[in-house]
């Protein structure tokens, strides 16, 4: 089974503020990506290219492009528990 986090921290680094804290539910799609996630959680993600990874405009923590990278291996990613988005 998932070791899943309570919540994921929203940061803005412009802000330099907690934008919003997201539930994580329990029984995600296991190909759910880190940036279909957030919108539809209502936080905004730069990208023009619809999800297929070819703008690189939505990257989180300075290296992770959301829409290539699922929730279930962000949540395992390092123990992150915290998505920075630098224009937030």
């Amino acid at each position: 089974m998932l070791p899943l986090k309570q919540a994921i921290l929203i940061i803005g680094l412009a802000s330099r503020k907690t934008i919003k804290s997201l539930d994580v539910p329990t029984d995600f799609p296991s190909d759910l990506s880190l940036m279909k996630f957030l919108l539809d959680n209502g936080i905004t993600i730069a990208s023009s290219c619809g999800g297929v990874g070819s703008c690189k405009k939505c990257i989180v923590n300075g290296d992770l492009i959301s829409c290539q990278i699922t929730l279930k291996d962000f949540i395992n990613y390092k123990e992150i528990s915290a998505v920075e988005v630098s224009y937030l």
